[in-house]
């Protein structure tokens, strides 16, 4: 299963939205929203989210820096419940770290999808040749 592609939607007024049929159809049932890296949220199906926090129990309690890393990532997750029309409530703490308001771009990035304020998403550049051309040359040395 690979999630790939955009699609932007709008949240109603009481802070709920629908993943987008394209993608919610590859998500199968439970899936969490975790923060994601720079700015983003991130969804990550059943499977996914089970290899996210599989190294999380090999960290031993007497870490106590390493405990309070995992605290501070696992207290972000969510398992939004949906209605019966499919939406859920996005809460307002993941809101205000991916700095949305009402409009909301969807990003299929390999097993994960990642939520981006669309003004966010924008200011990222992702369709502009020099920025694309600069992703193509740093994956290179990942053999792609």
């Amino acid at each position: 299963m690979a999630f790939f592609g955009t699609h932007t939607i709008q949240m109603d007024d009481k802070n709920r939205m629908r993943i987008p049929a394209k993608f919610r159809a590859k998500l199968g049932g439970d899936y969490y929203i975790v923060y994601g890296a720079g700015g983003c949220l991130t969804i990550l199906p059943n499977d996914s989210f089970e290899k996210f926090v599989a190294p999380f129990a090999k960290i031993p309690a007497s870490d106590l820096e390493a405990r309070e890393s995992v605290r501070r990532i696992l207290a972000t997750v969510e398992q939004p419940e949906e209605d019966t029309q499919g939406r859920f409530v996005l809460p307002a703490h993941a809101r205000a770290y991916a700095k949305i308001d009402k409009r909301v771009v969807f990003v299929g990035v390999g097993e994960q999808l990642e939520i981006w304020s669309e003004e966010q998403f924008a200011a990222k550049n992702i369709g502009e040749q020099n920025t694309f051309d600069n992703a193509v040359v740093l994956l290179g040395k990942y053999g792609l």
